[in-house]
């Protein structure tokens, strides 16, 4: 991607790739991504979902503040991606909806994403009182405000970070990107520090 800011996010996204294909290039010929995706969709996979707030604050754009509800899901690794997986290998799915007040544009204005992340724990929550973890993921984002040079509402949302999530609850510190990608000449990206806490609802 490129974009004004600086923020390696080809790095982020060549990490992702890597982490998704880790382990063996030859499918499990019972497995497709296309029927486990439909399978996710219709709820037969077993997951754990969760509910999280996220506060963010922008460090290259220092008046922004955002706030943000997410629901999630979070799967397998090889429930999903047809290749063998390393253990602590997992998929998260998530939306996200809230607001973002600035004293670049009056009032709050609504702030929307969809996003899916690659984590990985270091232990088993079943069985270890408390498991850190790593996250990275790509996404959709939608911003009802446009800031100078900044090309669209809509952009993409790269987001990193890492986490400490017991078998109940979960914290987390990412760092948050908005940028097009080189989509629109104006292309000037949005970078945050995102702090998120969350609980688990429980398997499906």
């Amino acid at each position: 991607m490129r974009f004004r800011s600086g923020t390696p996010c080809l790095g982020l996204i060549g990490l992702i790739g890597v982490v998704l294909l880790l382990g063996s290039a030859r499918a499990r010929a019972q497995d497709s991504l296309g029927a486990n995706l439909w399978n996710v969709s219709r709820g037969q996979v077993p997951h754990e979902t969760a509910l999280g707030l996220y506060t963010g604050k922008s460090y290259d754009w220092t008046d922004m503040y955002f706030f943000l509800a997410s629901f999630q899901a979070l799967f397998e690794h090889g429930a999903i991606w047809p290749f063998p997986s390393p253990e602590g290998l997992k998929i998260r799915f998530e939306g996200n909806v809230g607001t973002a007040v600035g004293t670049d544009f009056p009032g709050a204005r609504l702030v929307t994403s969809g996003n899916f992340l690659a984590v990985y724990e270091f232990g088993a929550p079943q069985t270890a009182r408390l498991v850190p973890y790593v996250e990275a993921g790509a996404g959709v984002i939608y911003t009802d405000f446009q800031r100078e040079g900044q090309g669209s509402r809509v952009n993409f949302n790269p987001v990193a970070g890492i986490g400490l999530r017991t078998k109940k609850t979960f914290i987390t510190l990412r760092a948050h990107h908005v940028s097009n990608a080189g989509l629109n000449d104006e292309n000037r990206g949005i970078n945050s520090v995102v702090l998120g806490f969350g609980v688990y609802l429980g398997s499906n």
